[in-house]
């Protein structure tokens, strides 16, 4: 199994980038791969099953090279503690997701993704890219 993990501080204080992260939705504009996201009625509760319009870079690597362009994929929310942590399930490449908020200094927050899977299916870069877009996301709202 790998475990690969990133943090970055991002710009807006945790109760900001809670909501953000709490919105099913919001899934597509910050996590790469994701193009669309069909959350069930429960939306961010554990058990909750969310179908994602995906590409290949949704959590695994192999799917790179052997999906589709265009494919669906399942998500399962695994755990959530309101404000702090999400934990999911990237169901068609066994790969699991953490994603855990810490207060920052100056009223930010600092975010910390940890993906763990099969070694051929977890996308080392990935981490870092999402929160590249989380921080242009939350940076772009500072600036307002």
């Amino acid at each position: 199994m790998a475990r690969i993990t990133d943090s970055r501080e991002v710009l807006a204080p945790r109760e900001d980038v809670w909501r953000f992260l709490a919105e099913p939705y919001h899934l597509a504009d910050w996590w790469p791969g994701v193009r669309g996201v069909q959350p069930d009625r429960r939306g961010l509760a554990p058990g909750a099953r969310w179908l994602l319009n995906a590409g290949p870079q949704t959590g695994g690597l192999v799917g790179a090279f052997f999906r589709r362009p265009e494919t669906a994929q399942h998500l399962v929310v695994m755990d959530v503690r309101q404000g702090e942590r999400v934990r999911f399930l990237f169901a068609t490449d066994g790969v699991e997701a953490e994603i855990s908020l810490e207060p920052a200094p100056e009223s930010h927050t600092r975010v910390t993704i940890v993906l763990e899977g099969p070694w051929s299916r977890v996308n080392r870069s990935l981490p870092r890219r999402a929160l590249s877009r989380l921080y242009a996301l939350c940076q772009t709202a500072a600036e307002l």
